[in-house]
Formats: structure tokens, C-alpha cells, sequence
């Protein structure tokens, strides 16, 4: 009965997860207006949330594996929401810019902290169960996303809106901490392999590493500048902005509960190259009809393809044979997320300079790196 509580429990927490950075994207549009910022100097502020990222990277997988998955979760996913009320709580730049550096650290901690969890959960089962949880990650971020929607058109402020669902999330955290499953009940054999020192990645983990990273730009891409994108592009009327960021997390919520079936019947191969066909021609048709309608439909194309590709990749790192599931893991995820953060500063960049649709154009081209790279790896489940 612990393994299904404890599913339960990581199914629900990665539902608050999913609703954190989703409820920071949809107030983008209203603090970059407090600020009075351009798009070039609102990518310089997002770029902070970059530099937390990376300051996390030589620690996080120390600290994780001292405290156990179980702890960390805890107290990584407290923090993050705390400093997402931060987000809206700060009225001076610079204030803002170290609040987005520790928001950075504490994605990063949260995500393989409870990414590791995951993993623990989904060896207790037989086939592949963390697509489903990735989808609920999903769901969280679209009823987030709406939430965000509706907090807009009302003219909620951001801070409230954050302590609205943060304090809701702290109190489920504090919950289903309880039902966590220890580090130490993982299987056997794993406990020798942890124990094995370091080794430099090999070809399929690096492959992986670069997939969850052109993934993860997009996502971020489309988590940061979807409103934004609707709002100035598409023209899209006050009450209509937060819809595309729904309508992209509703539709990838709905791919990932079906991934699992999709790489069991069609194999990871041909999963991953349908995906960034996908990313390419919904972010390709954003560019070309920018209307509100299209627009809505083209991030919904977008969000069916960004879908597989972060579980499928999560899942196959979990299971390396050249490297301990925990070291693996932190190694794809920490690339996957430096994506997540670093491209949409870069986009800020290249608006200001040239547009937001050449941005978009040039991040529709990253669906394509994905179809490509996939046929470098070798697959034993591939059809």
C-alpha cells in the first residue's frame, strides 16, 4: 500500500510544482509593465533566473544525496514557494533580480530532488509510469496558467495571486511529505552502483542531455513569452492573453499521460521525431498567421510536441547502465533546465533587436534539432 500512497503523493506535489513556474509566467507581462522594462532589459532580468540555475549545478546533486530525495523535496519545494510570493512582494529591480537568482536555485534543486523521487516511485512498478507524472506536472502548470488567466482579467495583483496558490501548496507539501518513499528503500542493487565514483558521461547521455535541452528551451520559450506573444503579436485583447499559455500546458498535459502508451506502441525513435516535427510547424505557423485563433491553435501543436520528449529522455537516464540512476539524472536534468532558463533571456535579446516572431521562428528550428538528433541514438525499444 506505501508505493501507492507514496504515488499519490509525488502525483499530487508534482502537480504544485508544474503550478509554480506557471504562475510566475503568467504574471510576466503585468511586472514587466510595473517595471517599465524593453523586451531586451526584461531578458537580462529573466537571465537571472539562469545564473541561480547554474550556481546550483556543482552542489545540488551533494546536497540531495546527504539529505535523501525524500527531505529534499521538502524543503526545496517550501522554499520555491516562498520565493514565488517574493516574486510579487518586491517593488525595486534589484530586488526582483535576487529574488529570480535563489527562485533559479530552488527550480533546480526542486526539479531533481523531485524528479529523484520519481525515479524511487517508478522502480516500484512495472513499465513506465513517470510520463503520467510528468503529464500531472503539466496539468498543474495549465490549471495554473488558467488561474493566472482569470487573476489577469480580474486585475488581482501578483502578489496576492502568489499567496493565494502558494499558501495552498505549502500546506498540501506539508501533507504528503509523509508519504514520501526514503532513499533507502530503492532497490538492492542500486546501492553498490551509487557508490561508484564519478565517470565522465558517454554518447547516449550526452545525446539525452542535448534532447532535454532543445526540448526545454522551447518549453521555457513558450512558459516566458507566450503571453508576451499573444499580447503584442497576435494582438490579443486583455482578457484573451493568459489563453495561449493555457491552451499550450493544457495540450501538453494531455501528451504526456498518453507517452507512455505512444513510445510502448511506436518506440522512443519515432515518438521523439513526430515531437519536433510538431515543435517545428506550431511554432512555425505562430510565426506565419500571428492572429489570437491561430496563434491559440499553433501553441497547442507546440504543446503536443514538447510533450514525450523531457519524460522520455527522464526515463531513459533513470535507467543508464554507464552511470548511477542519481548522477544521471541530475546530469540531464541540470542541462534540460539550464535550457529552460537560458533561452528566454536570449529571446528577450533577439525581440529587442529584431522581433519576437524571428525569435520564435529561430526556437521553431530547435524541433527540428530534435528530430535529427534522435537518429544518433540507439534505442533497444526503438520500432
Amino acid at each position: 500500500m506505501s508505493k501507492h500512497l507514496a504515488r499519490i503523493a509525488v502525483t499530487i506535489l508534482f502537480f504544485f510544482f508544474g503550478g509554480i513556474s506557471a504562475s510566475w509566467a503568467s504574471r510576466i507581462p503585468t511586472i514587466k509593465e510595473y517595471f517599465g522594462v524593453n523586451d531586451s532589459a526584461w531578458g537580462f532580468v529573466l537571465l537571472y533566473i539562469s545564473i541561480g540555475t547554474l550556481i546550483s549545478l556543482p552542489f545540488a546533486g551533494t546536497i540531495i544525496a546527504k539529505l535523501g530525495s525524500k527531505r529534499s523535496t521538502l524543503y526545496f519545494l517550501l522554499a520555491y514557494f516562498v520565493l514565488l510570493i517574493g516574486i510579487g512582494y518586491w517593488d525595486i529591480l534589484w530586488q526582483l533580480k535576487i529574488n529570480l537568482v535563489l527562485f533559479g536555485v530552488f527550480s533546480n534543486l526542486t526539479n531533481i530532488s523531485i524528479n529523484t523521487q520519481a525515479i524511487n516511485v517508478s522502480k516500484q512498478y512495472k513499465g513506465q509510469i513517470i510520463g503520467s507524472l510528468h503529464g500531472t506536472w503539466s496539468i498543474g502548470g495549465f490549471a495554473a496558467s488558467w488561474l493566472g488567466a482569470e487573476m489577469i482579467s480580474s486585475y488581482v495583483p501578483p502578489m496576492h495571486h502568489f499567496i493565494y496558490f502558494s499558501t495552498a501548496g505549502i500546506i498540501v507539501t506539508l501533507l504528503m511529505f509523509k508519504f514520501l518513499l526514503p532513499d533507502a528503500i530503492v532497490v538492492e542493487q542500486e546501492k553498490t552502483t551509487a557508490q561508484k565514483k564519478w565517470r565522465w558521461p558517454d554518447k547516449p547521455l550526452v545525446i539525452l542531455g542535448l534532447l532535454a535541452f532543445f526540448s526545454m528551451v522551447t518549453e521555457g520559450t513558450m512558459t516566458d513569452w507566450s503571453s508576451e506573444y499573444m499580447k503584442h503579436i497576435a494582438l490579443a485583447p486583455i482578457e484573451w492573453v493568459g489563453y495561449g499559455l493555457t491552451a499550450y500546458m493544457f495540450t501538453m498535459a494531455s501528451g504526456r499521460f498518453i507517452s507512455d502508451y505512444t513510445v510502448r506502441k511506436y518506440g522512443e525513435r519515432k515518438t521523439l521525431s513526430v515531437c519536433g516535427l510538431l515543435i517545428f510547424l506550431g511554432l512555425g505557423a505562430a510565426v506565419v498567421f500571428p492572429y489570437v485563433y491561430t496563434t491559440i491553435l499553433s501553441f497547442m501543436v507546440v504543446g503536443f510536441g514538447v510533450s514525450a520528449v523531457v519524460p522520455m529522455v527522464y526515463h531513459l537516464a533513470g535507467n543508464s547502465k554507464s552511470m548511477p540512476p542519481q548522477q544521471a539524472l541530475t546530469l540531464v536534468t541540470s542541462i534540460g533546465f539550464i535550457g529552460f532558463f537560458l533561452g528566454p533571456p536570449v529571446i528577450g535579446f533577439i525581440a529587442q533587436y529584431a522581433s519576437l516572431q524571428v525569435a520564435f521562428a529561430i526556437i521553431a528550428l530547435f524541433g527540428l534539432c530534435i528530430t535529427l538528433l534522435n537518429r544518433f541514438m540507439q534505442l533497444d525499444s526503438s520500432k
